[in-house]
C-alpha cells in the first residue's frame, strides 16, 4: 500500500514513515506544493484510491478542502500531538475521514485504513481465497497452501492489486499507477515486470501445485488467475476496492 505523507517537520516525517514501513505500507513523501498541482489526476486514476496521512498544520485544513474541491476520494487521515475537539471537528466537517493523537503504530495506521475503506467502497471482508492463496486486507502477508509468504512492500501492493481485481486483465498502467501513483522518483514501467516476476517465484515455490497464479496476458496485461481459470471467490460479496 502507498501513502501520501504530509508532514513538513522532519523528524517526525521520518518517524512516521518508519512507523508506515513496519506496516508493509510505501510513504510517498508530500509537500505543500503537491496541493497546488493537478488534484484532478487523482480523481481521475482507475487504481484504487491512495491514502492520505496529513499531520495538522495550519495549512492541512485548506490541502483537504483542495482535494475534495477537485473530486478525491482517497481516504484522508490526519494526526496531531494532542487534543483539540475544535481543530478535529474542523477538519472532519472538510472531508477528512479520521483524526488521530500521537503515539500512533503503523498496524493502528493500516487497521483505520482498512476500516474507512470498508466504509467507503463496500469492502466487507478481511481476506479473499483463490485456489491455494489467500489474501489478507488488514497488512498481513498472503497465506499459500496454508504458508505465509513475505512480500516487499512495493511486491504486496502489486500482488494485492491483481489479486483483488481477479479475473480481470490489468494493463502494466494501471499496475503502475497502483503502486508509484504521483510519486515525485518513478521508475521506467518495465520495473513492473521485474517485480511480477519475483512474485510469480515466491508464489510457485511455495504452493502444491506449483502454478504461479500472475498470468501475463500479451499485449494486455496481467490477470490473477487459478489454475482452471474458474475459481471461486470467497466470500461471495466480491470487493473490487481494498485500501493498497
Amino acid at each position: 500500500m502507498n501513502v501520501f505523507l504530509y508532514e513538513p517537520r522532519d523528524k517526525r516525517r521520518v518517524d512516521v514513515a518508519t512507523e508506515l514501513l513496519s506496516a508493509q505500507m510505501v510513504p510517498i513523501e508530500i509537500n505543500d506544493s503537491f496541493f497546488k498541482g493537478n488534484l484532478c489526476a487523482l480523481s481521475n486514476s482507475k487504481a484504487t484510491p491512495q491514502p492520505f496521512l496529513m499531520a495538522s498544520t495550519p495549512r492541512t485544513l485548506d490541502h483537504i478542502q483542495s482535494l475534495r474541491a477537485a473530486g478525491c476520494r482517497n481516504p484522508v487521515l490526519v494526526i496531531r500531538g494532542e487534543r483539540n475537539s475544535k481543530e478535529t471537528a474542523a477538519v472532519l466537517d472538510a472531508g477528512a475521514d479520521d483524526d488521530i493523537i500521537t503515539p500512533l503504530s503503523g498496524v493502528e495506521i493500516r487497521s483505520r485504513i482498512s476500516s474507512i475503506a470498508r466504509r467507503t467502497y463496500g469492502q466487507v471482508t478481511d481476506s479473499i481465497t483463490i485456489g491455494e492463496v489467500t489474501a489478507f486486507f488488514d497488512g498481513r502477508n498472503p497465506e499459500i497452501s496454508g504458508k505465509t509468504v513475505k512480500l516487499s512492500p512495493r511486491e504486496h501492493t502489486i500482488f494485492q492489486y491483481l489479486f483483488i481485481n481477479a479475473p480481470k486483465v490489468m494493463s502494466r498502467v494501471a499496475v503502475y499507477d497502483a503502486v508509484y501513483s504521483l510519486a515525485d522518483n518513478q521508475p521506467f514501467d518495465k520495473v513492473i515486470d521485474v517485480y511480477v516476476c519475483k512474485i510469480r517465484k515466491k508464489i510457485s515455490a511455495a504452493t502444491l501445485s506449483k502454478h504461479h497464479y500472475i498470468e501475463t496476458v500479451f499485449g494486455r496485461g496481467y490477470k490473477f488467475s487459478s489454475l482452471d481459470d474458474s475459481f471461486p471467490i470467497m466470500p461471495s460479496e466480491q470487493p473490487i476496492h481494498a485500501a493498497l
